[in-house]
């Protein structure tokens, strides 16, 4: 792996040696410049055959199957299909609520005598070697599939979701192109809104050819205007995949007695009793999940719940083999 010998925040080579061999590819046909490995609708000449269609006047003489006419007496246009270079394009949610890092990458501040048990619940920059956020989980994901696309000689492209679409870069196969991506992702820091159905729309208006949209986001968000966003990529035929991530603590909470929940984005703080509202907090949060599932797929978006809990690339290598499974 040449190409990403030196290790990087997102990029690390030794992760990646077990999914060099796994491929990612679309469920659907794609449309593209060059001679690639995906199926497209495209006609024309190909290696692979697919059918026949009977000779209309005006027809190129070149697509006529001169064999069967010798057979038949008939003139029948051979029909093949396209093998299509891919276009895969990340959106990653940049917002504040995606740097939380859950107890361990929080300040130790404490409300009281008993430290142990009662934290607040906001990332620190300070904390040395602070364990993945969900911006964190998410880039890897994206890293690794951003190599994978590459490796197979396919195109991808980025975008972060602050406030709309920012640092929007167009598709491009190349490893000089992977590592820019990678390095921009790396730069970038979770903070404000994400205003994710605007940065939807405005990847929708670039896409200028049909292929994937992978949204990597905790989706704290108006449910009705991302899924009107999506819709852009949907009617125009375009596969989308999306991997809701979540970190543990907010799908199940921490053993704690007290706490003060902060709003990343408002700076909102609100005190409570954390077994007062333990069992009805997870039940909503689950509820929520669940919703995000059936809207989502009820629309055909592939969608994947994601917890920051088990690592990138175990759940990158899980997804893939059941996607490849399907396919």
């Amino acid at each position: 792996m040449p190409s990403t010998a030196t290790p990087s925040r997102y990029l690390n080579p030794a992760e990646l040696a077990p999914l060099r061999h796994l491929v990612f590819a679309s469920r659907r046909a794609v449309v593209g410049h060059y001679a690639g490995k995906h199926a497209s609708p495209q006609r024309g000449h190909s290696v692979e055959f697919q059918d026949y269609r009977d000779y209309s006047p005006g027809d190129p003489l070149g697509e006529i199957d001169w064999k069967v006419y010798g057979r038949s007496d008939k003139l029948f246009i051979k029909l093949f299909e396209h093998q299509s270079d891919m276009t895969v394009n990340l959106l990653v949610d940049g917002s504040a609520s995606m740097g939380y890092r859950g107890l361990g990458g929080l300040g130790a501040e404490g409300l009281g005598q008993d430290k142990r048990k009662r934290r607040r619940f906001f990332p620190s920059p300070q904390t040395p070697k602070p364990p993945t956020s969900k911006y964190d989980h998410a880039c890897a994901t994206a890293s690794a599939i951003a190599y994978l696309v590459t490796q197979q000689q396919d195109k991808v492209g980025l975008g972060i979701a602050q406030q709309g679409l920012q640092h929007s870069v167009r598709a491009a196969g190349t490893y000089p192109h992977l590592h820019r991506l990678v390095g921009i992702m790396e730069s970038v820091a979770p903070q404000g809104p994400a205003n994710l159905a605007a940065a939807i729309h405005a990847a929708a208006r670039q896409a200028k050819r049909k292929g994937m949209l992978l949204i990597f986001s905790d989706l704290q968000e108006n449910q009705g205007a991302v899924l009107k966003a999506l819709s852009h990529f949907l009617h125009r035929g375009h596969e989308v995949i999306v991997f809701h991530t979540l970190h543990a603590d907010e799908l199940k909470l921490p053993d704690l007695s007290e706490a003060v929940f902060v709003d990343s984005e408002s700076g909102r703080e609100v005190r409570v009793n954390v077994e007062d509202i333990r069992a009805d907090y997870e039940a909503k949060m689950h509820a929520r999940v669940d919703q995000w599932r059936r809207v989502l797929m009820a629309r055909g978006v592939d969608y994947n719940l994601v917890s920051t809990a088990t690592p990138y690339h175990e759940t990158l290598r899980q997804y893939l083999f059941s996607r490849a499974s399907l396919m």
